[in-house]
């Protein structure tokens, strides 16, 4: 008889979720442990923070031509094609600007920050074969917004290539496999970015990853100044509070849902859901029926 499992554990600083559909408790627990322990191996590899991680070493290089390995490439390949769609609102190399966050005033972190960001962009690195290449030695990346969704992509492939139907949520990032058993598809709540704990609307998803960026979800406080994690400033015709994005990969939803966070005006792919929060917040939405959210929307 197919039963439903939940596993739980912390990694990325985040709660993880993995929700399991089978008749076979033994392959279950056996896919749940080798997604926590990739989850966990990812961390150890990508860690900004970490002085023995991969990011370490390239962001403390000694020469601008760095040797990376075949699974580093092909993520950083897939965050420059992505970020180029998103007309360069996405950067990782907004890394750089963390290091002012441990000085001690909001107007010497303002000074920092603009010194370092003329040194910033995607064209302060490329890939040339096996190499990732710098053009400052200043220059430091951040996969702060990609390897969590990367591992929550992974953590669906391996469910998937069981053939069991999974939610996997690592703190609000989310990929489902398939539908619950019973033809019923997975439900989805989309959070009030004023108050977290009440919700706005509940959405359906079937083989799709799902992210929501917002300023409140983490932030630094300097000088009583708030810092959002989402480094620059919000351009657009409204203002937003939260970006939800739904797509075939939950790494394609982050970085749109981060760069929508920056300009929600910025031209998305035709195939992309989303649930802009406003404000007022109102929906401005592309996939929703309007009887299924408060407030008068602006369809996207």
């Amino acid at each position: 008889m197919i039963q439903k499992y939940n596993y739980h554990f912390t990694c990325m600083t985040t709660p993880c979720q993995i929700v399991l559909y089978a008749d076979d408790r033994k392959l279950v627990d056996q896919v749940a442990r080798e997604i926590e322990a990739n989850t966990f191996r990812l961390e150890k590899k990508y860690n900004f923070f970490s002085d023995d991680s991969l990011i370490a070493e390239i962001n403390h290089r000694s020469n601008q031509r760095v040797p990376i390995d075949q699974e580093t490439r092909h993520v950083l390949l897939q965050v420059r094609e992505l970020s180029t769609k998103t007309q360069g609102c996405f950067d990782i190399t907004v890394g750089t600007l963390k290091q002012c966050l441990k000085l001690k005033t909001a107007a010497e972190v303002e000074a920092c920050r603009r010194r370092l960001k003329k040194l910033i962009g995607s064209e302060s690195w490329q890939i040339e074969g096996e190499h990732l290449c710098f053009a400052n030695p200043q220059v430091q990346i951040d996969l702060g917004g990609v390897i969590k969704e990367y591992a929550v992509d992974q953590g669906a492939a391996i469910a998937k290539k069981e053939g069991l139907p999974a939610l996997v949520n690592f703190g609000g990032d989310i990929f489902v496999n398939h539908i619950k058993p019973g033809g019923k598809p997975f439900q989805v709540a989309i959070k009030n970015p004023k108050k977290p704990d009440e919700q706005l609307a509940v959405i359906q998803l079937k083989n799709q990853g799902l992210t929501t960026s917002a300023h409140y979800e983490r932030s630094s406080i300097i000088d009583g100044k708030r810092f959002s994690h989402i480094i620059g400033e919000q351009s657009g015709e409204i203002n937003i509070l939260s970006a939800t994005v739904i797509s075939n990969s939950v790494l394609m939803s982050g970085i749109f849902s981060t760069s929508l966070m920056l300009n929600p005006s910025m031209p998305v792919p035709n195939d992309l859901g989303l649930i802009l929060i406003d404000e007022e917040l109102r929906l401005h939405q592309n996939i929703l029926p309007r009887s299924k959210y408060r407030n008068e929307p602006r369809n996207l």
